[in-house]
């Protein structure tokens, strides 16, 4: 049976007994029979219904449905005591009687079961924080209300004994803390529950404002059994087993309910307004209690101050909350930045960031740019006698090696397995550069408990750019818009020919190094302005034997 199906027989039967009611005569046997036998059908019914579903749930729902199921049967006994004493004896409930216990024990158990729901929710501490918030204010506010409506005149009428006074004033309190918890179910109930859940939260809530409309009414000696009150018992308790009747069986042992994806996105605008409905309602009727009170009400006051200073601190708490998603979003920027940029086995700049700087570099006018192009030699031997973590950690000690030889503002570049390239800016001594390379490599290198001898091939380009004055070519201008001129498409496709007709003399004078003997290194004088066809290279002096 679907939810809508179960949901509108509920709603039927309700309908039709408040319309019995109204039919029959107000002080007759039939009114009393059909009142107070219909809510103990309709409770029976309800703990029917959890009892079917705790039977369906998995294990982390099926203390709920036991606790709703047993709250339910609490209070069907305490209406049978109820019945007995008005159909079968024929006379007035006396209060309190063993029907206050049976009815007082429904509003804890369900209490319980839903604690025992919400349990199941496995949020960040930060999100309980927030639920703790709001269940907070949603408590307040519906203190509030109960407070001004039913609370007041039980407190201003107290009795002579405690014990009618106590119980007088616990209905509504564990109302109040049932329908809190009922919200606080709804705002965080998951989406693929979400029509069990709002049967379940529309049947408990009915629940708890009968039980304190019944109090006021009681109070002010007005109740009677064809009242609207019994209707809202029978309708609640009839939404209750409705709920639990729509809990689909398992298909099979161990499978577990699928998430709906739309979870993902975040939180609903149901979860998000939610705790402010109380509010609002709670905001509202103070302020007409306090317009139309003829003098100062401090408990009023008190509850609308706590409100106030509640909300406030609930918005501290998101503010604070969207700051710290601020910084790890931004944090998160940064490394996802620095990993686009930089290669993972070294932590050097990688091709797309060298590209991006020497491009920098050669816009500058006057410019003096170095580019160094340099290879292990024969890295494959040490991958293949000792294996790749070896030759990893090798290319990390090359790594800082690099480092080491050239200033903070230079850029060192891992571009390939063995190949690395840096970007040397305004330095006369990219020569001395590339020599101190070849000597820090001829240290050997302690991996894995042995020395390795090892040498680097180092190829070095060198170009300077002219300087040159504004471009007296003027784009056009369209408002919002800044069109490129035709002489910054030239300089940039010129700066991207010299660039790569830079990291290409530097190759060809690396391989030049590698073919004179390895271990050295060899200059490319690229000049200023274009290059000449043929590269002109003067190889270096150190010379150290391979690996």
């Amino acid at each position: 049976m679907t939810c809508r199906t179960t949901v509108a027989l509920a709603t039927l039967l309700s309908l039709a007994f408040v319309g019995a009611l109204q039919l029959l005569d107000p002080d007759g046997l039939a009114e009393s029979l059909v009142s107070n036998g219909g809510q103990l059908l309709a409770a029976v019914a309800a703990a029917a219904g959890c009892a079917v579903a705790a039977r369906r749930s998995a294990s982390q729902r099926r203390r709920s449905w036991c606790c709703l199921s047993a709250g339910t049967g609490a209070w069907a006994a305490g209406q049978l005591v109820w019945s007995w004493y008005e159909v079968g004896l024929g006379r007035e409930v006396p209060f309190p009687s063993w029907a206050d216990v049976g009815f007082l024990l429904f509003p804890l158990l369900s209490a319980a079961g839903l604690v025992a729901w919400l349990g199941t929710q496995h949020d960040q501490l930060v999100a309980r924080g927030r639920d703790l918030m709001d269940g907070a204010i949603m408590a307040v506010s519906l203190l509030v209300l109960s407070w001004v409506t039913t609370l007041r005149s039980i407190v201003d009428g107290g009795t002579d004994s405690w014990l009618p006074l106590a119980l007088s004033l616990a209905y509504p309190v564990t109302d109040l803390l049932l329908a809190t918890l009922v919200l606080i179910a709804l705002a965080r109930g998951p989406r693929e529950e979400r029509g069990t859940l709002l049967t379940l939260v529309a049947g408990l809530g009915g629940l708890a404002f009968s039980d304190s409309a019944y109090v006021y009414l009681v109070g002010t000696g007005r109740y009677s059994s064809a009242d609207l009150v019994s209707g809202g018992w029978v309708v609640g308790f009839l939404l209750v087993g409705a709920a639990g009747l729509t809990v689909p069986v398992p298909r099979g042992t161990g499978s577990t309910p699928t998430r709906d994806r739309s979870s993902a996105h975040g939180p609903s605008l149901l979860r998000l307004t939610l705790p402010y409905v109380p509010l609002v309602a709670a905001g509202a009727t103070l302020v007409v209690h306090l317009v139309q009170s003829p003098r100062t009400p401090t408990v009023e006051l008190l509850l609308g101050l706590t409100l106030v200073t509640l909300v406030m601190s609930r918005q501290f708490l998101a503010l604070a909350d969207n700051q710290r998603l601020l910084e790890a979003l931004a944090e998160a920027h940064d490394q996802l930045e620095h990993q686009a940029l930089h290669d993972s086995l070294t932590g050097l700049a990688n091709r797309v960031l060298f590209a991006d700087r020497l491009d920098r570099a050669l816009v500058r006018p006057g410019a003096d740019v170095s580019v160094l192009f340099c290879d292990l030699d024969d890295f494959k031997n040490v991958n293949d006698r000792f294996g790749h973590d070896t030759g990893d950690e090798l290319l990390r000690v090359v790594a800082d090696r690099l480092r080491a030889c050239v200033r903070l503002q230079d850029t060192v570049a891992r571009i390939g397995g063995d190949e690395f390239a840096i970007l040397l800016e305004d330095t006369a001594d990219a020569r001395g550069v590339a020599d101190r390379i070849v000597a820090s490599m001829r240290q050997p290198v302690s991996l894995a408990g042995r020395l390795l001898a090892t040498s680097i091939s180092v190829g070095l380009a060198r170009h300077t750019t002219p300087e040159r004055r504004p471009d007296p070519d003027v784009s056009v201008s369209v408002p919002g818009f800044a069109a490129p001129s035709a002489s910054s498409i030239a300089a940039a496709a010129n700066r991207e020919a010299t660039a790569a007709l830079l990291l290409r003399h530097a190759d060809t004078a690396m391989y030049a190094a590698k073919g004179a003997g390895k271990g050295r290194a060899v200059l490319c004088d690229v000049g200023a302005g274009q290059p000449a066809a043929g590269p002109l290279l003067t190889p270096g002096t150190g010379r150290t034997s391979g690996t």
